[in-house]
């Protein structure tokens, strides 16, 4: 298994004993583990063309290395956000649907003939190969989009914990609490002449509110304060009505409508009066929203999952293919031709500086010194040059919860 931020070494030597190399590679310092990679040379090997599409190609390479290794770290990370459990696996279809952990797949790799074929050249499988990888990285982030729309949706309509100061009222005051028959003594009273307002006492001010609220302004009709039985908050706040008449005339000063001049006179008297229209379909209408948003939620949930599943597995196995392609570049230009070199993935111990030296001489036995052209470690301040082909490669940096 590979750990996060763990670093592995894809690294070639010119000859052909790869077994003879390998056994010499396991158990030496600074070597945790390796294993053959089996990058295509000899008569098999890849096309290129021209030596001066070698050169070419390991620009473009390297370019497309970085880009595709991004984007399966943005796949990694956005996946990690969306299942903090996500389980990353090469999934191969062919010839059979099957999974592999990544190391286990490095493990038995082998260059994918179904998917890119050595009868094209390098140049045009790169070309083919780069578009299908930013169409999905492009798909994967459409789909999240989507995907965190519902979730916002879902979230905004759900049912907000809390006391009766910041509850959404639509889960207090629901129809098996609200008396709606239709006359006078129902809860909530709308009609062109009257409206009721909702409003929330805080413990031991219910008193208060009963001496005053009819003189409040002179809209409230009189005795219309009516308590919410059994709706009382764990804070001890109650929750009340009142009706108001709106066609009755406002008091000089006070030019805005009865509901906002009533609601007004409660602040002043740190009293609060929600804003709430009680409406039985309404309230059938946020249920029934909910339930489609939360299956609608579960549903994306599945498919956003297996998208980024299949797409990391996708993009992760074309960056291999990619290290495989800039191996055996790498390798003609360092070892000349016919293709014939030895590739391996190395882990590293923490001792890097002790790997190098068994790398050195185990692969670079036989090799010229740097003013042969030695290629130089990719990224950092201080690169070295080793006698060998060397490519680094983080599979994980995504932190896990």
């Amino acid at each position: 298994m590979v750990s996060v931020g763990q670093e592995l070494w894809i690294v070639a030597a010119g000859g052909s004993d790869k077994d003879g190399m390998l056994g010499q590679l396991r158990g030496r310092s600074g070597i945790d583990g390796a294993f053959k990679f089996d990058v295509p040379d000899g008569d098999k090997g890849l096309r290129f063309g021209s030596f001066d599409t070698l050169v070419r190609l390991t620009d473009d390479l390297q370019k497309a290395d970085a880009q595709i290794d991004s984007i399966v770290h943005r796949l990694e990370r956005q996946y990690l956000e969306i299942d903090p459990k996500a389980d990353f696996k090469i999934i191969m279809k062919r010839p059979q649907r099957s999974e592999k952990a990544l190391m286990d797949y490095l493990n038995t790799w082998q260059w994918d003939e179904s998917r890119y074929s050595k009868t094209d050249s390098i140049a045009d499988i790169l070309q083919a190969l780069m578009p299908k990888m930013q169409k999905l990285d492009e798909e994967a982030r459409k789909k999240t989009a989507e995907f965190n729309d519902v979730k916002s949706q879902k979230a905004n309509l759900a049912k907000k914990e809390g006391n009766l100061m910041n509850v959404d009222l639509v889960d207090v005051l629901t129809p098996q609490v609200v008396k709606s028959s239709g006359n006078e003594n129902d809860d909530f009273i709308y009609t062109k002449y009257l409206t009721t307002v909702v409003v929330v006492l805080s413990r031991g001010s219910e008193k208060e509110f009963l001496s005053m609220y009819e003189s409040l302004t002179p809209n409230v009709v009189p005795g219309t304060a009516k308590c919410f039985a059994n709706q009382t908050d764990k804070d001890g706040n109650t929750l009340w009505r009142v009706v108001l008449c709106t066609a009755a005339k406002e008091s000089e000063g006070h030019k805005s409508g009865p509901v906002d001049n009533f609601k007004r006179a409660c602040r002043e008297r740190r009293f609060l009066a929600r804003d709430f229209e009680y409406n039985a379909d309404a309230y059938k209408k946020v249920m029934s929203d909910r339930t489609r948003l939360e299956t609608e939620c579960q549903s994306q949930m599945t498919m956003i999952t297996s998208i980024y599943r299949d797409a990391w597995s996708d993009v992760m196995h074309a960056l291999i293919h990619v290290k495989a392609m800039r191996v055996f570049v790498e390798s003609v230009l360092r070892f000349g031709m016919p293709p014939k070199f030895a590739s391996f993935v190395v882990t590293p111990s923490s001792k890097t500086a002790a790997a190098r030296k068994t790398l050195a001489a185990i692969l670079g036995k036989g090799q010229a010194g740097p003013a042969a052209g030695d290629q130089k470690e990719e990224g950092g301040d201080d690169e070295e040059y080793f006698p060998y082909v060397s490519l680094s490669f983080t599979p994980f940096t995504a932190a896990r919860g």
